[in-house]
């Protein structure tokens, strides 16, 4: 019941007490008419108040017992490459990627590409490890152990990280040069005109964007 309501039901009792002082009304304070609807109406305004009272008490149960359902249900990880052999990874990625600026996921998708993860893989034209450094060119990037996967997610990283810088950032020839070599975008001015580098390009852009 609202505080108003309650002062309107006080007043109207004193007018009925001031009104039964002067005699003049059938509906004085002793009239057993006036204290019957006084009280009948006192009665309904505090049954009304209780309904009212127990609805907001179960709307706000229902709003406890939801909050704590949802503090309660374990929060969603959420990382880079969360399953499959991947994971394994990625605490040297993060490292690496750290360490040279580039995006995570970039990193994830050359891997992807060039070796599917598999550390000890070697391709016919001898490109060795997780990220696929040539002998030559994984000596000058400083790896030592080329199936060693620390050293060469660095070595490939900064590597990765040297073509962008010498591409002003574009990605897709840094991957073409990655993949051809330097020297082969330069002469062509851009992506050489290889299927296999094109196709490679192709696929580790749409890994990363993935």
């Amino acid at each position: 019941m609202e505080i108003r309501e309650l002062q309107q039901m006080i007043q109207y009792q004193a007018m009925a007490t001031l009104t039964s002082s002067s005699g003049s009304s059938p509906y004085s304070n002793g009239s057993p008419m006036m204290e019957l609807a006084f009280k009948q109406m006192l009665q309904e305004r505090i049954n009304q108040a209780t309904t009212q009272s127990a609805d907001l008490n179960k709307n706000v149960s229902n709003m406890n017992t939801l909050y704590t359902a949802i503090q309660s249900s374990p929060s969603p990880s959420f990382t880079t490459e969360a399953t499959g052999a991947a994971s394994q990874y990625n605490t040297y990625v993060q490292e690496a990627a750290t360490k040279y600026g580039l995006d995570e996921k970039l990193i994830h998708a050359v891997i992807k590409n060039e070796s599917n993860y598999n550390q000890n893989a070697r391709s016919t034209a001898g490109a060795q490890g997780l990220m696929q450094l040539m002998p030559a060119t994984a000596r000058g990037l400083g790896v030592t152990n080329p199936f060693d996967a620390q050293q060469n997610i660095e070595g490939g990283a900064k590597y990765l990280s040297q073509m962008l810088s010498r591409y002003n950032g574009n990605m897709e020839l840094a991957l073409a040069a990655y993949n051809a070599g330097p020297g082969n975008v330069d002469k062509h001015q851009g992506i050489p005109p290889f299927k296999e580098t094109q196709n490679y390009v192709t696929k580790v852009m749409n890994s990363y964007f993935a």
